[in-house]
């Protein structure tokens, strides 16, 4: 039986602050500022956009053995992204938000270009990096290929930016957000309860980037002299997977017993039973290689780098999760002192990628 730890680490909320932190930017909706706390689910919520590529171009990299699909993606490829829509009463099928879908230029689309979408043109191929915001159209999940390389520094920088328009069941249609942000250039109008997401699809491997950039023409102060030979070694970016949750979970008669879940499994407690929630991952963390250019020289510094993971908590309950010193992420947590069926998501993010999981709570009466 696993030992328990329970001492507290700041090194835990660290991890979860981090991964909250880049919600802004397109990890999770659910950490943006609130009258709630962060991790509460009381309301529709977008947590993570997954990219995978499901046809692989000429210049594409394979998966590593025994892997998932490659999250990283070069010319020629074809890429679907998928979201993970959170709810109160569980996982939100994306089909039934008919959400719309967007590629960003380098300069965004929020502000100015928030208020145009409607008038994006379709895309085409997209190119590396994408000169304009481009409209991908509905669906469950987009789907688009990746066009030509134009400046790998810029596209191995920016990657391209994918941005998911959507109303929710308890507010607006995905017609009606995009109405408001249209005329957001002429009155001021709410759009609370819509879904605006956005997240970058890396281009690479960079090391690969740098070497279709020579053979192709783009524009690169980078040439595969600068590299060296390790970089070709380095496996192109999987997503971090987690194989199921692990629980230790207060015994009837006193004491504790262990249990692992699959992801969408049901957890059965009592009411106020504090629980210790962790993940098991499928795999290690990554390693890679991090580039850099001095803009004065042109010179090229490599240096290896092992991905570093986080995971940030999520709940239907206002219960927080505090980090233990206990492996895999784990977290304490106390069920309600409400009978009923609440819902528990995590995201499982490293440098370059993300996922999902999510467990059902039923709650019984002590």
């Amino acid at each position: 039986m696993p030992p328990r730890a329970p001492l507290r680490t700041g090194a835990r909320a660290r991890a979860a602050t981090w991964i909250c932190a880049g919600a802004a930017t397109g990890l999770g909706a659910g950490c943006l500022p609130d009258e709630r706390p962060y991790w509460v689910i009381d309301h529709t919520d977008a947590l993570a956009l997954r990219f995978e590529v499901i046809e692989r171009g000429p210049y594409g990299a394979d998966p590593p053995p025994g892997a998932g699909p490659v999250v990283e993606a070069m010319p020629g490829d074809r890429v679907r992204a998928t979201p993970f829509i959170a709810g109160v009463d569980g996982p939100v099928d994306p089909a039934e938000l008919e959400p719309e879908w967007f590629v960003c230029a380098a300069s965004g689309c929020f502000g100015n270009a928030l208020a145009t979408l409607d008038e994006a043109p379709r895309c085409g191929a997209v190119a590396l990096p994408p000169p304009e915001t481009c409209a991908l159209g509905p669906g469950p999940a987009a789907e688009f290929e990746l066009g030509p390389l134009l400046d790998v520094i810029q596209a191995a920088n920016l990657g391209v930016m994918v941005m998911m328009v959507a109303g929710t069941p308890e507010g607006p249609s995905t017609r009606e957000c995009l109405r408001r942000a249209a005329a957001l250039t002429s009155t001021t109008t709410s759009l609370r309860d819509c879904l605006f997401f956005i997240r970058a699809l890396d281009v690479g491997p960079t090391w690969r980037a740098v070497l279709v950039g020579a053979s192709t023409g783009a524009v690169t102060p980078v040439g595969p002299a600068d590299l060296p030979w390790e970089v070709s070694q380095i496996e192109p970016d999987v997503a971090p997977s987690i194989a199921r949750f692990a629980a230790w979970v207060p015994a009837p008669g006193g004491g504790e017993y262990f249990l692992e879940a699959q992801p969408g499994a049901t957890l059965s407690v009592r009411t106020g039973d504090q629980i210790a929630l962790s993940l098991i991952e499928d795999a290690p963390p990554q390693e890679y290689y991090n580039f850099s250019i001095d803009q004065s020289s042109l010179a090229v510094t490599v240096s290896p780098i092992v991905e570093i993971r986080g995971a940030a908590w999520f709940s239907t309950s206002t219960a927080p999760f505090v980090p233990t010193a206990g492996p895999g992420f784990e977290v304490d947590w106390r069920a309600p002192e409400e009978p009923g069926t609440h819902h528990v998501y995590v995201i499982l993010a490293d440098n370059r990628s993300a996922t999902t999981a999510w467990l059902r709570v039923e709650v019984a009466p002590r």
